[in-house]
């Protein structure tokens, strides 16, 4: 949602304070004088504030938003974009975990371990994480090198 979506929706007479600032009567409750102070942060999140006391969800809930309306979209995944992660970095990740499977598994080989259900916690871990990986690199437009 925009700012001038969201000032759309206050019923209550919006006056502008200064940039990208503005007060409204709070919706929330029965308001005499203007006690909604609403701003656009810095990330483009809208900032709103009753100065009377209501509460962040009292003020969306009368609006009959949800509080993360107030927030960006996170365009960085809309459109079809897929993040991007260097290769080294990925690979090197699962050789971590191959290398922590290997370790356990020679110690759940060794007769003399104190082979515990940590240690097998762990191994689930690091099979989750390689099958994680691999179908993440098949196919892999996604890797940069």
């Amino acid at each position: 949602m925009t700012i001038e979506e969201l000032l759309g929706k206050i019923p209550h007479g919006v006056r502008k304070t200064g940039r990208g600032r503005w007060l409204a009567r709070c919706c929330a409750h029965s308001d005499e004088n203007p006690s909604l102070s609403i701003s656009e942060g810095t990330g483009g999140q809208i900032l709103i504030h009753c100065f009377a006391g209501c509460s962040i969800d009292e003020i969306t809930g009368a609006l009959g938003l949800d509080v993360a309306d107030l927030f960006p979209e996170r365009l960085e995944f809309s459109k079809g974009r897929v993040p991007r992660f260097p290769a080294h970095e990925t690979l090197m990740a699962l050789a971590d975990e191959i290398q922590i499977a290997a370790l356990l598994l020679t110690k759940w080989n060794d007769p003399n371990s104190d082979w515990c259900t940590d240690d097998y916690d762990r191994l689930m871990v690091a099979n989750a994480r390689i099958q994680d990986g691999v179908t993440l690199i098949r196919g892999a437009p996604w890797l940069t090198i």
